[in-house]
């Protein structure tokens, strides 16, 4: 039976075979690669100290700039940067042994070097303004050997005689130029009281004048250019010489002749001033009264300092007051607060001999003294001194065919003595000739009536007070 049987029947149920699943691969996304972006080079100036010869050039070791700049050089001043004396344009990177050219004659021994912006107009340095330095960047220190020819002033004290003449030992110059002398005003220099120009050249015992009546026991000696026009001085353009940056100036002490500066004048509250004196050590300054044309005894006495004394008020003795008065120095030769004449306290001598005491008169007198000057700013005139017993009015007139034409302006003065007068001009005058008028406010007070009211003051010649000057052009024209 079993051979009966077929092959593959019976209840048997055949098991499909599964087909096969692939699995699945997942490619993996390409991870970007980041280009790293160069970091911006610090700005830096690498510099050594070095020599600074006539040429002027400074050599940098390394200067590193991450965009276009500019290489500045600067000169000091108690320390710290100051003024820039040079400056050469740099692309951005790394430059080796950077030159750059310098103003010699502003140069000190002490330089900063630093990195400034290009970010105005391209290649060019506008400084102050657009291209300001590096922000949080210091600039670089180094010092130079000045190996640079020099102008040069010596002085030495000395006494000046009536002849104003002084003497500097040595001047030398490097291109012509002027040797100016200074007077001292507040402790610094003041205004100029001589002046002698000089071809280049090395000189010894140079011998000029000054107006000593005008100097102070300390002088300056100073030396300038001749920027302008040639030979002649003209303080605009013709600027101070520079040695290591700073001017070249040498200060000396003068010893002069006893000498009082007083104006004519009315006695205003029982005392008058003496303008000037310049007293040798500490000392007095006596008004004497007058008899017969001689000083007769003190009636009034005001102490002074050593040096230069101004505006110096002394109070008089009415019952002893005389038209005429006369001024002397004395020496203290006994400090204290007392002035101890006759028994102490001489008159200064000059030379040996007793010098003549200054006059100067009381009675009614009117007086002015103006410089030719060019135009302030706002058109105005200053007028040095005007003296008067009275109310007076300070005119300037234009010229008129040689005489005083149309008042220009005008200012009401009170008695005494005003110094510095400002008169203000309208129309303002071209530069040339001009009149100052001195008028007496007689009419309506504080208006002024002239011609008319307001008669012209007269000098003690009995000649009226008109003064020709001269406007002059300003600086530039």
């Amino acid at each position: 039976m079993a051979g009966c049987s077929r092959a593959g029947e019976g209840d048997a149920t055949a098991t499909p075979t599964d087909a096969p699943t692939a699995a699945v691969t997942r490619t993996p996304r390409p991870t970007p690669t980041i280009t790293p972006e160069p970091t911006p080079p610090s700005p830096t100036v690498t510099v050594g100290n070095q020599t600074l010869d006539e040429s002027g050039v400074l050599t940098m070791e390394q200067v590193t700039l991450p965009a276009p700049g500019w290489l500045v050089i600067y000169n000091t001043v108690d320390g710290a940067p100051d003024d820039v004396i040079g400056q050469t344009p740099l692309t951005a990177g790394v430059h080796e042994a950077v030159e750059v050219t310098v103003d010699t004659r502003a140069a000190t021994e002490t330089l900063f070097a630093g990195l400034h912006l290009d970010v105005g107009a391209e290649g060019v340095f506008e400084f102050p303004g657009e291209d300001e330095p590096y922000p949080n960047e210091p600039e670089a220190e180094f010092t130079v050997e000045l190996a640079l020819p020099q102008p040069v002033v010596e002085v030495v004290d000395q006494e000046v005689g009536q002849d104003g003449m002084i003497t500097l030992p040595r001047v030398e110059l490097l291109e012509p130029g002027w040797v100016l002398i200074h007077a001292e005003e507040d402790g610094q220099i003041g205004p100029i009281v001589g002046q002698l120009f000089l071809e280049a050249g090395t000189y010894s015992s140079v011998t000029m004048t000054i107006d000593w009546r005008k100097a102070t026991p300390t002088l300056y000696a100073v030396l300038h250019e001749d920027g302008g026009e040639e030979r002649r001085l003209d303080p605009a353009t013709d600027l101070p010489l520079l040695q290591n940056g700073r001017p070249v100036v040498a200060s000396f002490k003068a010893i002069f002749p006893p000498d009082i500066l007083v104006y004519d004048q009315p006695i205003i509250d029982g005392a008058v001033t003496i303008e000037r004196v310049i007293s040798n050590g500490p000392g007095w300054i006596a008004v004497w009264a007058d008899q017969e044309g001689q000083p007769s005894f003190i009636i009034g006495s005001a102490p002074l300092v050593d040096g230069l004394n101004e505006r110096v008020t002394v109070e008089l003795l009415d019952s002893a007051i005389t038209t005429q008065l006369y001024a002397w120095l004395h020496s203290d030769t006994e400090p204290g607060d007392d002035f101890n004449y006759p028994g102490a306290d001489p008159v200064v001598r000059d030379g040996g001999r007793m010098p003549r005491a200054t006059p100067f008169r009381t009675d009614q007198v009117a007086q002015a003294i103006v410089r030719d000057q060019p135009l302030a700013d706002d058109n105005s005139l200053s007028v040095a001194v005007v003296v008067s017993a009275a109310n007076t009015w300070v005119a300037v007139h234009a010229s008129a065919d040689g005489q005083p034409g149309d008042v220009l302006g005008r200012t009401l003065v009170p008695p005494g003595i005003s110094r510095d007068v400002v008169v203000t001009l309208d129309p303002a005058p071209a530069a040339g000739p001009v009149y100052l008028v001195l008028y007496e406010d007689l009419g309506v007070p504080e208006s002024f009536e002239a011609p008319g009211a307001d008669p012209v003051l007269a000098n003690d010649d009995n000649r009226p007070i008109r003064i020709p000057f001269t406007v002059e052009p300003a600086a530039g024209e």
